[in-house]
């Protein structure tokens, strides 16, 4: 459970980006301003990606590739293809976390404890942003956003733009770790249907279904 809380507050960041027309944050108005100009034509994106995940002596712990889907409000389709297959999908309201080789998928509300991540930029829920980061233009499309709030698993994160497209994020942890994720084959505001967005869960898979209300923890998706 914890390597997948890792992976959605990796993701959050991406998923808040979609909305932000109404961005509101600590920081040089100027610099908010432009960072706003770049996002509010966003609605949705389409992407190949890859993920590297380096240490404080920056040192590689991980690589991964995959697809990215994204679109407002909150749905999000990230589908990692090497070295180990994963989805993480959400239609907004209720998350799954599939894992092929485990056979399992994780079933939960997509709650106000994932979207307070990083994701506050893409999901277009922004109340709380001029409370959590500090914005900063350090190069004609290249943004620093900086922590304000105390707790914060992510000291600082970036957003690269070029030709007003995003093509790179990297964020840095408490313990130095940085998660760079680089795209690739960029779609801007592509339609995307709504049914990428909802997880169809395979037969013969078990499934943890943490929804609100539901009895038993662990199901077999046959009993369905």
């Amino acid at each position: 459970m914890a390597l997948i809380q890792r992976m959605l507050l990796r993701l959050g960041f991406i998923l808040a980006l979609i909305g932000s027309a109404q961005l509101q944050a600590g920081g040089n108005p100027k610099d908010i301003q432009a960072l706003r100009d770049l996002l509010q034509p966003i609605t949705s994106l389409s992407a190949n990606f890859t993920q590297q995940i380096t240490d404080a002596e920056g040192f590689e712990i991980e690589v991964s590739e995959g697809l990215f889907e994204v679109a407002q409000p909150a749905k999000l389709r990230w589908h990692i293809t090497q070295p180990m297959p994963q989805q993480i999908i959400s239609d907004g309201s209720t998350l799954w976390v599939f894992d092929p080789d485990l056979e399992q998928v994780i079933i939960q509300p997509f709650n106000r404890d994932i979207a307070a991540t990083p994701a506050i930029l893409f999901s277009g829920d922004l109340d709380q942003l001029d409370k959590a980061y500090f914005v900063r233009e350090d190069s004609v499309g290249l943004f620093t956003l900086t922590s304000e709030r105390a707790g914060s698993l992510f000291s600082s994160m970036q957003i690269r733009f070029v030709n007003q497209q995003p093509v790179l994020i990297s964020l840095t942890d408490n313990l130095e770790q940085t998660t760079t994720i680089t795209f690739s084959k960029l779609q801007i505001n592509p339609a995307i249907n709504a049914d990428r967005f909802i997880f169809e869960v395979p037969p013969e898979v078990d499934v943890i279904n943490n929804l609100e209300g539901n009895v038993n923890s662990t199901l077999d998706s046959n009993a369905n």
